[in-house]
């Protein structure tokens, strides 16, 4: 039968509509089958309430470190407390806050900080001074404007921007990258936060729920130190180098921006109910402003260190990348090759340039009884398969040619529930963006773990939970490392951004803090291998020989990782190792290993078709040409 025009529009029409309820529907049932955390909902504006840090403690501290002359130094652990630093030390500056940073998102976390930022300033007269980095900044046009016409006194920059555009075109992006394929891959991936020019926290966080313990689903296992400097000078000099640099950018100078500007299209946020906080932080706002709990987490435990070293890359490592040896790697090469017994890495991210694998190789030339030890990511608790895939080509290398002792951290580790902010994410109700964002584990989660305690009564009563799964939304919160750490004879130690990988070299700006002192070298050591331990992680070891077999899968893994671009064989001569219950953890040269350790395959976890393992293998079989850029 035959439709005329109208009637074929009429039907489009009709399909389409239904095709448009169908969707609004799916999207509404999906929503309502979840009880979602309630709105916060605040009238306090950026005037009301006064707010009420710790200005007493962290004066007197400062006081404590100029008379002393030395610096003193405390690891921030997990995401809860290094959340709680920050806003204290908002509540409590007196003149003035420095940040910078790779990324800034728009969550819940992001605009915690940009409110008590706002409040700061217009309370206090606070000067803040904010750069980060254009391509992963994680602000709309709107907040940017809103934020680069609120206050003389709030100064922002944004590093390197595309196109000078905050949020350029997809076809922007390409020219750019077309034209300057250097220079568009250079980013600002340091992490500075300086309150009153004198206390700095340095690290591997950025802004975003998931560095913070806010997020059911991915959160990650950070670390940052907290620093009271006598002599700030070195740190204050980075920041300047970085603000005055031409690849900093005004934000007004941004041509979306400055558009957004002109037509005064931007919120006019006035209060705390404006930035949609939804009642993530209750414990927080009090903790924060707490004199007891800053004194206790934060103050009463800082060490006294020998020494301190500030490093960083220069302000102007986009005009000139990719670079050989950057400033950071050069002076972490130094330490590597001092070592005389051992050196205990942490990185999410693992993939040796040509420079590392000699570095390392002439390290165990000089001294073959050095301790290698390579704390890392498994795949399963990765958030970047492209860089594990070069990691899983090049395995059999780290373990026998370098001697490296490998362990990668699960993403459910035994002791989760000490090391975030586990039992409230367990119980809490999701967020609606949580809600949309819901998926099914991306992971085989281990039946096999213990119960761990959850709770305790009145009458001190411990109760014990398995599951992993939050009560409401039934995905499980989990880790993935992401803390970059160095420890060299339990001496020397380094905290700071730098990863163990070609980007951080040759594209990404990196700063860090040495530190020569035994006291805090053994603490960060200690932490180090907690993550690194049967409990935690996965040790990476070579397969149990097996005859002719074996032999034959040597010669073919050979050959094939020694092809200049493609590695085609599918079979590692190694392998992830789970720790059988009760049985002593000998190392893989011991003849019981492979007895008390049980073989759960390289992808423990992940399911033979998962999307994570057949990209990772596709990768590292066919893309290792982009190995500078991981």
């Amino acid at each position: 039968m035959l439709v005329s025009a109208s009637g074929n529009s009429r039907l489009k029409n009709a399909i389409l509509g239904t095709c448009l309820l169908a969707a609004i529907f799916s999207t509404s049932c999906r929503t309502a089958q979840f009880q979602v955390i309630p709105a916060e909902e605040s009238a306090d504006c950026f005037l009301s309430p006064i707010q009420r840090g710790s200005q007493e403690l962290w004066s007197k501290a400062i006081m404590g470190c100029n008379s002393s002359d030395r610096a003193k130094l405390a690891l921030l652990e997990k995401g809860d407390e290094a959340l709680a630093a920050r806003i204290s030390l908002i509540r409590s500056a007196k003149k003035s806050l420095r940040i910078q940073t790779f990324n800034w998102k728009s969550d819940e976390s992001g605009r915690l900080v940009i409110w008590e930022l706002l409040r700061a300033i217009k309370q206090r007269n606070i000067e803040a001074e904010i750069l980060i980095d254009q391509m992963f900044c994680g602000q709309n046009g709107e907040m940017i404007a809103y934020l680069a016409t609120f206050d003389p006194r709030l100064k922002l920059k944004l590093y390197n921007p595309c196109f000078n555009q905050l949020a350029p075109s997809t076809v922007e992006q390409i020219a750019d990258l077309a034209s300057d394929f250097h220079s568009f891959n250079a980013r600002l991936h340091n992490k500075l936060f300086i309150a009153d020019d004198q206390i700095v926290i340095t690290g591997g966080r950025n802004f975003s729920n998931l560095y913070f313990d806010r997020n059911i689903g991915l959160n990650y296992k950070d670390r940052d130190v907290l620093a009271i400097l006598p002599d700030p000078s070195p740190v204050l000099q980075c920041f300047s180098e970085y603000w005055d640099s031409r690849h900093s950018v005004d934000a007004v100078e941004l041509e979306d921006v400055a558009g957004l500007v002109a037509r005064k299209s931007f919120p006019a946020l006035a209060c705390r109910g404006d930035f949609e906080l939804n009642n993530l932080f209750p414990e927080l706002y009090v903790q924060s402003s707490d004199s007891h709990y800053i004194a206790k987490e934060f103050l009463d435990g800082m060490l006294e260190v020998s020494s301190v070293n500030w490093v960083f890359d220069r302000a102007d490592k986009a005009a000139i990348a990719p670079v050989s040896q950057s400033r950071v790697a050069a002076e972490l090469s130094k330490i590597v090759a001092s070592a005389r017994k051992e050196v205990i890495i942490q990185s999410p991210y693992v993939v040796l340039s040509d420079q590392a694998v000699n570095l390392f190789k002439g390290l165990k030339k000089r001294n073959p009884d050095v301790r290698i030890l390579v704390s890392t990511n498994s795949l399963a608790a990765t958030d970047s398969w492209t860089t594990y895939a070069a990691n899983y080509k090049e395995k059999r290398l780290y373990l026998e040619d370098l001697g490296f002792e490998m362990w990668e951290f699960k993403p459910i580790p035994e002791d989760i529930h000490e090391m975030m902010r586990y039992k409230k994410l367990l119980a809490r109700l999701p967020t609606e963006e949580e809600v949309k964002l819901r998926r099914t584990s991306p992971f085989k989660i281990d039946d096999s773990m213990p119960a761990f305690p959850f709770e305790i009564d009145l009458n001190g009563t411990i109760t014990h939970r398995k599951d992993r799964r939050n009560d409401h939304l039934r995905s499980p919160p989990f880790l993935s490392m992401h803390a970059k750490s160095m420890v060299v004879d339990g001496e020397i130690a380094f905290v700071g951004s730098f990863n163990l990988d070609p980007r951080s070299v040759e594209y990404n700006t990196e700063i860090g803090l040495i530190v020569e002192d035994r006291r805090f070298a053994e603490l960060l050591r200690s932490k180090i291998l907690r993550d690194a331990s049967p409990r935690n992680s996965y040790r990476i070891a070579a397969k149990q020989e097996l005859p002719v077999i074996s032999q034959g899968n040597r010669l073919l893994n050979f050959i094939s990782e020694g092809l200049p671009l493609l590695d085609p064989w599918p079979f590692r001569v190694t392998s992830s190792f789970r720790l059988r219950e009760g049985m002593e953890p000998v190392k893989p040269t011991h003849e019981n290993f492979h007895q008390n350790w049980e073989d759960v395959g390289n992808f423990p976890q992940l399911g033979f078709f998962a999307k994570k393992q057949i990209a990772a293998r596709l990768f590292k079989s066919t893309a290792m040409i982009l190995k500078p850029l991981l």
